[in-house]
């Protein structure tokens, strides 16, 4: 396990002051911490994993992305 990721894990963590978003992050890591690979996937509705997977193949379209300023302009 590599030190350098776990260290610059445990420095993002350190700088967050933002109580709800700590206890975020420590649930989805103990949810995690014990769950088998694509276990997550697996629990998803059938529903979910369609929009994933749609989603996923309309990013590999370049025609269909737009810049981060254009999606933060019409998120305001």
């Amino acid at each position: 396990m590599s030190t350098t990721l776990k260290s610059s894990i445990h420095q993002l963590v350190d700088e967050i002051e933002n109580v709800q978003l700590l206890e975020t992050i420590r649930d989805f890591l103990a949810s995690r911490k014990n769950s088998k690979p694509g276990q997550l996937w697996a629990e998803l509705p059938e529903e979910k994993k369609q929009e994933i997977l749609s989603a996923l193949e309309e990013s590999e379209d370049e025609s269909t992305l737009i810049t981060r300023e254009d999606f933060l302009k019409r998120e305001k």
